[in-house]
């Protein structure tokens, strides 16, 4: 499998210790411990109502913890401002519409606002259009793009949030957080291809990438690692090739599945038994 060989700050971290979350009697997050290391694409994968979403919140501050401790780049979570967190991480819920009539150049500069940086804003924002292929819908109105169209105008926005100065340098993206629920759904095949090579060259350049996904096969093309929940609990976290075995797969999904290898290929492809 291609994996992320390059080695992440070790300042760029999320670790949680004992995490928990509660809504009123009942528990959507038990007891996990984990870490996330910048400079990797990390895959949360587990069934519907496995707690991926609610682990996400948490770490993003969205939610609070019933108990537990978030370290997020070694200081606690709780630490950290919502505006100072602005900066260093960025966010792209499941769900996520406009209602105003912004151009899609407009909403992409909201993101650029939030990180205040002291470049020349139309570079970057030429630059964020580019790896979203939305030069041409730059003056279209982001109520009238289509789903796909919209999806990608909303990455743009959040990734202007944490884009750096220089962009061109090694480790342009160090200490910097991508938070990604479902992003691919919605998205063509071709700019699921273009976006999910941008995020393994970011991660190379220090990103820390953490993304929900359902589709088990985009999960070994894209991630480093991953961590199965299952019903709110931490069942395993490692490197895709550790992690992702029949065994856990069937725990964990509820469901049998063989890993077949194709030799062509780096990783194995998921199909049911």
């Amino acid at each position: 499998m291609h994996r992320n060989e390059s080695l992440p700050t070790p300042a760029s971290s999320i670790e949680f210790t004992d995490l928990g979350f509660r809504v009123d009697d009942r528990a959507l997050l038990t007891d996990l411990n984990g870490r996330f290391d910048g400079g990797r694409i990390h895959a949360i994968v587990g069934q519907n109502g496995a707690g991926k979403t609610t682990l996400l919140r948490c770490l993003t501050k969205e939610l609070a913890p019933t108990r537990g401790q978030i370290l997020f780049n070694g200081r606690a979570l709780n630490h950290w401002s919502f505006k100072a967190l602005a900066k260093q991480r960025a966010v792209l819920p499941q769900q996520s519409a406009v209602h105003f009539a912004f151009t899609v150049e407009e909403l992409v500069s909201l993101g650029l606002e939030v990180a205040e940086s002291q470049t020349n804003h139309i570079n970057q924002l030429e630059q964020i259009l580019a790896v979203c292929d939305l030069q041409s819908l730059a003056q279209r109105n982001c109520l009238t793009l289509s789903g796909g169209e919209q999806k990608r105008a909303q990455l743009a926005r959040v990734l202007a949030q944490i884009w750096p100065d220089h962009p061109e340098a090694d480790q342009a993206f160090s200490g910097k957080w991508l938070f990604l629920d479902e992003w691919s759904e919605g998205l063509d095949l071709k700019h699921q291809i273009q976006i999910s090579a941008w995020l393994r060259r970011a991660s190379r350049q220090g990103l820390g990438v953490v993304m929900i996904l359902h589709d088990l096969n985009q999960v070994v093309q894209w991630a480093d690692e991953v961590l199965l929940l299952k019903q709110g609990r931490l069942h395993t976290q490692g490197d895709i090739a550790d992690v992702f075995t029949a065994d856990n797969l069937h725990q964990v999904m509820d469901v049998h599945l063989r890993l077949w290898r194709d030799p062509a290929l780096p990783y194995p492809l998921i199909v049911p038994e």
